[in-house]
């Protein structure tokens, strides 16, 4: 089976998610024809006694499971290894994708010939589980636009050839350094300007919390050392606080239907 885009999801200690998120894959409008790899590193919580039924159900997902516990990017690394479909993506378990997120990231790469996509992003501070309305406009009015891409990116899987892959020596900010790559070597990356992705915002989270910060203050030490601009692709968002009050007003203009 050839798949258009594969989803790398990595969970520790996410056991309360793992009904949203395979509830919210199963929605996903090109289902069959995205592969889903969870990697599960020694988790606590043992979410592959979740995982692996619904892995067995499905042939499009899979589960890899470690015995020792590895950071983020090193478990996107690890997915991105196992990828077997031309477009990746990665999704944090208690963030949100869209219904036809993956439909529209792999109809708008290949059309555009993009190498790199990020999309619109909501932000919501993480209180509740239950999100049978989020993707209401209603429920989207009241969250904030977040403008930076790294809640969510697709890329093509053959970068790891010309761009290289995640460095997994940053606590938070590994995914600003591959964007930070992205730019510097002048690779074609576009936004789709449509409300895909909810970002989940939980102090209870070690990479978003307050306790991180002596790390994060290392990883911007790092990032300095490095021979490239270290900066998100804002010229894809050029006019972002116009964009806020656009969307206030006028917020079917970013506004995309579930179904």
């Amino acid at each position: 089976m050839s798949y258009k885009i594969s989803v790398i999801i990595s969970t520790y200690n996410d056991r309360e998610f793992v009904e949203k998120k395979l509830a919210e894959i199963r929605k996903q409008s090109i289902f069959e024809d995205a592969e889903f790899i969870f990697i599960e590193p020694d988790s606590p919580q043992r979410e592959r006694e979740l995982l692996a039924p619904f892995c067995e159900q499905h042939p499009n997902c899979r589960l890899l499971t470690m015995n020792e516990r590895v950071n983020l990017f090193k478990a996107w690394n690890l997915g991105w290894e196992a990828a077997s479909a031309p477009l990746v993506c990665y999704s944090n378990m208690d963030d949100l994708m869209h219904p036809r997120l993956l439909e529209s990231v792999a109809a708008q790469m290949d059309s555009c010939d993009w190498d790199v996509c990020t999309v619109l992003t909501a932000r919501q501070q993480l209180s509740s589980i239950p999100v049978n309305d989020k993707w209401s406009l209603a429920s989207l009015k009241r969250m904030k636009l977040f403008h930076r891409p790294g809640a969510f990116t697709a890329w093509r899987r053959s970068l790891q050839d010309t761009v290289g892959m995640f460095d997994d020596d940053y606590f938070a900010a590994g995914d600003k350094e591959f964007w930070g790559r992205i730019i510097d070597r002048g690779v074609k990356y576009g936004l789709i300007r449509k409300i895909l992705y909810i970002y989940s915002k939980s102090e209870q989270q070690l990479s978003k919390s307050p306790a991180g910060e002596q790390r994060r203050q290392q990883d911007k030490q790092r990032l300095s050392r490095t021979g490239y601009r270290r900066y998100w692709p804002y010229r894809i968002f050029p006019h972002y606080t116009l964009m806020r009050l656009v969307f206030r007003l006028y917020p079917r203009r970013y506004y995309l239907p579930p179904a």
